[in-house]
């Protein structure tokens, strides 16, 4: 339990100490325990950036970039898109999984987050202009 909570205090080297059967201490490679957890964040980036996605299609006001996610809307075929994206998501995370133990895995892991939160940010922005856009229309039309 105390290795638990050493871990869930962002200090995964300290909780990983492990004895061996001699009484010396060894060590796990925390790696794995990073990768996964920034894999998780990952993913639930991509999740809003598709929440955001679906509600501007919803309310007609989406030029998505994406040429493969356009053709998926514009014919109306949205859990086509989620599963695309879910796809995506899976195929590239297995990738970084898999190559784990390389020293590009968690800058890659980063650089994927700033991103994905990047456009979580961007996102925010443009849904608080469209909706302080609708409030004002909707007072115009009283």
């Amino acid at each position: 339990m105390k290795s638990l909570v050493k871990f869930l205090l962002l200090r995964p080297t300290d909780a990983l100490t492990l004895s061996s059967p001699l009484g010396t201490p060894g060590r796990l490679d925390s790696r794995p325990y990073h990768i996964a957890l920034l894999l998780s964040l990952v993913a639930i980036l991509n999740g809003v950036d598709l929440a955001y996605t679906l509600f501007a299609h919803r309310i007609g006001m989406l030029d998505e970039m994406n040429p493969l996610a356009e053709s998926f809307l514009s014919q109306g075929l949205e859990p086509s898109l989620i599963c695309y994206k879910l796809l995506m998501v899976i195929a590239g995370s297995t990738m970084l999984w898999r190559l784990r133990r390389s020293g590009w895995a968690i800058p890659a892991c980063w650089l994927l987050i700033v991103a994905y939160s990047a456009l979580a940010v961007l996102w925010y922005v443009w849904i608080s202009d469209i909706m302080g856009f609708l409030e004002a229309r909707l007072t115009w039309l009283r």
